[in-house]
């Protein structure tokens, strides 16, 4: 089976606009469980760390992961040497792109997305964001690095299509 690795607006938007709690989008959230517990469903240590520790103490999308930490130990995963050695691959092609603007290099080396992509590349997954392409931004994004990179990446309607409907 393949794996998805689920950049942190995947979950911060589903959150906003699938509200966890609410008996009419359980349908949506006890498929993501399920592919959490089937090993689909990823989040690097850093996305995670953006989820809970980046949010409000209260905030319902942090306590929810932490749960699904608890249950299913594997959702979170931390990178392996290898995917250390493709982060720095791709933050050194950042680095070295002139288009890049520096602001946007700094922003980038203290995020996740090189580590979701070294992730989803090393495990030969598929990333899943809400990230749009803009080949000429002077800001690096996830899905020109992945095409850069030949990495599989998907939207979150492209995920839901693949995992099956969810039912109310």
């Amino acid at each position: 089976m393949s794996s998805y690795w689920l950049d942190s607006d995947v979950l911060v938007w589903a959150k906003d606009n699938i509200p966890l709690g609410y008996t009419e989008y359980a349908g949506f959230w006890t498929l993501i469980e399920r592919n959490i517990a089937n090993d689909a469903i990823k989040i690097t240590k850093r996305n995670f760390k953006e989820i809970t520790e980046g949010r409000k103490g209260d905030d319902e999308l942090a306590k929810w992961l932490k749960l699904q930490l608890t249950k299913w130990p594997t959702v979170r995963v931390s990178p392996s040497k290898s995917v250390q050695e493709f982060a720095s691959k791709i933050g050194e092609y950042v680095y070295t792109e002139s288009r890049f603007y520096a602001r946007h290099r700094t922003r980038f080396s203290n995020g996740a997305d090189a580590w979701l992509i070294a992730q989803a590349a090393i495990d030969n997954g598929t990333v899943v964001t809400r990230e749009e392409s803009a080949p000429m931004s002077h800001e690096p994004k996830i899905p020109d690095l992945c095409r850069h990179f030949d990495i599989k990446i998907i939207t979150l309607t492209d995920l839901m299509k693949t995992l099956g409907t969810p039912k109310k």
